[in-house]
This record gives structure tokens, sequence and C-alpha cells, in this order.
């Protein structure tokens, strides 16, 4: 069995909670079909290289582990980094939680004159597997409505560093493609972090900023 991505993302967007930050992404109907859930909510970062979702998510955790940090990844950008889930498994930042969008192919990117190019999900990889042999404390490999909604409550509600590979059906955005790019995704979401924490990420170092209001002394 496998879920439908545009019903399923809608129901993790739903129950998500009000005060964590996501990385998700930006390859595809994924980013796409979130975006429109959340509604361009600033506390998503929509990340356009494959194969750095969870790596990224690994250190926005680190950097503030007072906060839940969730991340939406699919199976082909994970598989093209598996060095990530070392990672995860080394640090186990207990505020993290993964979602895998795992549908078996490489949508956005892997069609072929013989349609869709799977990906080794399709065979005998069980990216849940591999994260747990990399040191992931919780891993799991949902393929229904009942085990995914109880995969979420577990997420939501104790702190425990998680990797949750959903399999997903194939098939195409329920929406239209986001109108962003990622230079405007990025800007837009640290500024979001900088508000919500009170802290400085970009812009002039506040040293330089000393540094002018000596020469005007």
């Amino acid at each position: 069995m496998a879920l439908d991505r545009f019903e399923w993302l809608g129901r993790l967007a739903r129950r998500l909670p009000d005060d964590c930050l996501v990385m998700s992404t930006y390859i595809g109907a994924v980013s796409f079909e979130w975006a429109n859930h959340t509604e361009e909510h600033h506390r998503t970062a929509h990340l356009g290289q494959m194969g750095d979702v969870i790596g990224m998510a690994v250190g926005l955790a680190l950097a503030l582990p007072h906060r839940r940090i969730v991340a939406l990844d699919g199976d082909g950008s994970v598989l093209m980094e598996l060095g990530q889930l070392v990672a995860m498994g080394e640090h186990r930042p207990d505020n993290l939680v993964v979602f895998v969008v795992d549908n078996g192919v490489y949508e956005s990117i892997g069609w072929s004159g013989r349609g869709r190019r799977p990906t080794a999900t399709a065979g005998r990889v069980d990216l849940a597997a591999v994260a747990a042999g990399c040191g992931v404390p919780h891993t799991a490999d949902v393929a229904d409505d009942e085990h995914l909604d109880a995969e979420i409550d577990l997420a939501f509600s104790r702190r425990v560093c998680s990797f949750v590979n959903v399999r997903t059906a194939p098939g195409r955005s329920h929406v239209r493609p986001r109108r962003t790019d990622g230079i405007e995704d990025k800007y837009r979401f640290v500024r979001y972090v900088e508000r919500l924490e009170n802290i400085w990420v970009t812009g002039v170092p506040p040293q330089d900023i000393a540094l002018m209001e000596d020469r005007k002394s």
C-alpha cells in the first residue's frame, strides 16, 4: 500500500506545532504541495539542492536545540547523500524529525522515454533500515494511514531523533509550481528565524556596525 502525497502532507501540515521550523526539499511536487498546505508560511526553508535537506536540518537542530525541527525530503534526494544519515545518527538531535516522501521514482528529474526512472527504494533498499543502521534512535517505514498518524503523534509528543519513511504513490502535483526562487526562500526564512529567536543571522555584522559608529564619534 502507498499513501497519496498531497493528502498525507496535508495531514502533517495541519498537525505541525506552531513554533517549529521546517527544512523542505524544493525539488518538485513536495515543495509545491507543502507550500500550498502551509500557505507559504515563512517557517519553511525550501532547499533546491538534492542531498542536503537532512544535513541542513541536523545543523539547524543542533544550533537551536530548544526548537522543534522538521525535515521533508524525497527518496531520491536521501539516496544521493546517505552520509546525511550518518551525521543524523552520530549527533542524534532529539528535537529533529525527518519525514521522507518515498515514491520509489525520480519523479521530478528522472523521466525517460519509458516513463519515470525508479530509485533504489523500488527494489530492496529500505531507507528506514539504513537510518537505523546509522544510529538514528527511532525509525519507521510507513505504508498506511493509521501508522502515519501514530508516527506524527510520536514525533510531536516527545523529543526523540526520528526518521519516518512514508511509502507514497507516484503522481503529478495537485497544485501549480511555486513562483519563488531559492534566494527569496532563503532570506524570508532567515528573517523569520531572526524575529523568532531575536538573533542576528545575516546582514552587516554587529561588530562592523560598531566600527562605523566609532568612526562617526
